[in-house]
């Protein structure tokens, strides 16, 4: 008796059912069948569906259609052989070629991935019908492009335009990336074969960018000791005014020549008519007095006094920046720069020039002149598992005391002076550590004497002829950052913040103010309250009866 072919058939599975903390293993289940029958494939165990994977697969000289049908089953796919596939052309000589058979024994594969394999093997492909869910295999067209696909994808972490040229050049000419910025997600359009490899790509690229803490510390001390003893004669020997003559002195003068005689007023001082000078009267004896020597008079400023200012400023601003992301932690004030603006000609008239302050004075690389204070710029980026390589560009900036003046035009025009001390350095350290950055340091000696010359040089007198000065001015600035990687257990949910996104506000009526506290008249032709509400008191206060749905709303809060 002529014997049929077989069709073996060999699954392992590896299900677990969860019940409490038990599990339970499916065991070895083993299919025989014959080729030609039409049962075989009803009596082989159903498979998991979709793209779970078997952990063995083993098919044993089975006709090509049969593998082809058990297979499919087991993918859960709906199909139908092209005539062509089951009915061949005859060859030159007229025979009906036979059907091929298959053997191959594939561990931890997909009944899916088993069927494209063995459709591939034999130049056959699955062509899917979307509109009736049937698909079709037929022989492979060696001329035909493989179809395109179309697939979204979802992004859970990246932005999906900085993926379009990435996953452009994985893919043909044929295909196309478009990114969705709104939902963040992808339409991708490519070959199946192109598909598994940009779903495999997407899924590497996708993943959650790395957060760090920064913590810093600015801790900038300040010491300004200052001394200054001594007797300044500048006011009287630097700028001595002497004039010789008649009508050029200020400040009046009476004088009676001969006494009983009429008297004459004229000028005798020297400066305003508040300030007393020196007058010299060169012609005595002649009524009025017509030649004067006037100078000056004597001023001197007595110093003897030291002053020490000691300031320490400290700033620790903190924040949470994603890897590789600029961020800036700054204790800045804006110094208001006054500019005056030209007034406008209307109907042939000037308006007044009027005078802004501008608190945004713009300088180089987008920066702002005006802005003064302390300043880190910090982009940090995560290397291994626990390093931080940190790009550190802390600033520190203020306004000068004097201002810069200048002659244009003939007109005195003053502007602010804002000096700037910078740092730039990069650094890799471990998370959690703290790196120092000193050096902004600045140091400024000073020192000044003035004297009369000859007289402050004399022993013990030559104190009251000379004047010493000296001051310190000593600024130091040292910054202490602290990078730590944000793991996910480091983000903590509030218990209450369900209860708090399901809570109604509650509305608080308007409170009509009684008589006594308003400024209105009283109404006199509004009725009196019954004695179940509120009672006015002596002075003529009406308390506010309370709002029942507030009192019910506070109470369902309360419990």
């Amino acid at each position: 008796m002529k014997m049929q072919k077989s069709l073996l058939l060999t699954v392992l599975l590896a299900a677990s059912a969860t019940l409490g903390s038990a599990q339970t293993n499916a065991p070895i289940a083993e299919t025989k069948a014959a080729a030609g029958n039409t049962n075989a494939a009803a009596a082989t165990p159903a498979l998991r569906q979709g793209d779970d994977i078997v952990p063995l697969i083993n098919i044993d000289d089975a006709l090509l259609p049969d593998a082809i049908k058990t297979l499919a089953r087991q993918a859960g796919i709906n199909f139908q052989f092209d005539p062509k596939v089951l009915n061949p052309a005859p060859d030159a000589t007229g025979k009906l070629p036979a059907q091929p058979s298959v053997t191959f024994r594939w561990e931890n594969v997909t009944a899916m991935e088993a069927l494209m394999a063995v459709l591939d093997n034999y130049n056959l492909q699955l062509i899917k019908d979307p509109k009736t869910k049937i698909a079709r295999i037929t022989v492979k067209d060696v001329a035909a492009l493989e179809p395109l696909t179309t697939k979204v994808f979802q992004l859970q972490y990246s932005s999906p335009s900085n993926l379009v040229a990435i996953l452009t050049n994985t893919i043909s000419v044929r295909g196309r990336v478009i990114a969705d910025t709104r939902t963040s997600q992808l339409v991708i359009s490519a070959t199946d074969r192109e598909m598994d490899s940009v779903d495999a790509l997407i899924q590497k690229l996708d993943t959650q960018t790395k957060q760090i803490l920064i913590e810093a510390r600015f801790l900038e001390i300040n010491k300004n000791p200052r001394t200054s003893k001594g007797v300044d004669w500048t006011d009287t020997l630097s700028k001595q005014n002497i004039a010789f003559g008649n009508g050029i002195t200020s400040g009046l003068s009476t004088k009676t020549t001969p006494p009983g005689s009429t008297s004459s007023t004229i000028d005798t001082l020297i400066g305003d008519k508040t300030t007393p000078g020196l007058s010299a009267n060169t012609a005595s004896g002649l009524s009025p007095e017509t030649f004067f020597l006037n100078a000056d008079g004597v001023k001197v400023a007595l110093s003897f006094l030291n002053t020490d200012n000691d300031a320490e400023s400290l700033a620790t601003p903190r924040a949470v920046t994603l890897e590789n992301v600029p961020t800036e932690l700054s204790v800045v004030r804006n110094i208001p720069v006054f500019e005056e603006q030209q007034g406008a000609n209307t109907g042939g008239s000037v308006q007044a020039n009027t005078v802004k302050p501008n608190y945004l004075l713009a300088g180089p690389n987008g920066s702002t002149l005006n802005e003064v204070g302390i300043k880190l710029m910090v982009t940090p980026r995560v290397y291994g598992s626990s390093n931080v390589f940190l790009d550190l560009k802390p600033e520190i900036s203020d306004k000068e005391v004097k201002p810069e003046t200048t002659i244009l035009s003939g007109k005195v025009s003053s502007a602010p002076i804002f000096s700037r001390r910078k740092l730039q350095t990069q650094a890799m350290i471990p998370s959690g550590y703290t790196l120092v950055l000193g050096g902004l340091r600045q140091d400024n000696n000073s020192k000044s004497f003035t004297k009369v010359p000859f007289f402050g040089d004399l022993p013990g007198i030559g104190l009251a002829f000379r004047k010493d000065e000296k001051s310190h001015d000593k600024r130091d600035l040292i910054i202490f950052v602290t990078p730590t990687i944000v793991g996910l257990n480091d983000f903590q949910k509030s218990e209450k913040s369900a209860d708090f996104l399901h809570q109604k506000p509650v509305e608080h009526s308007d409170e009509e103010w009684s008589s006594w506290d308003s400024g209105k008249p009283k109404d006199w032709t509004k009725p009196k309250k019954d004695a179940g509400s509120a009672q006015a008191d002596d002075a003529g206060y009406n308390p506010p009866a309370v709002n029942q749905t507030e009192s019910t709303a506070v109470a369902g809060l309360q419990k």
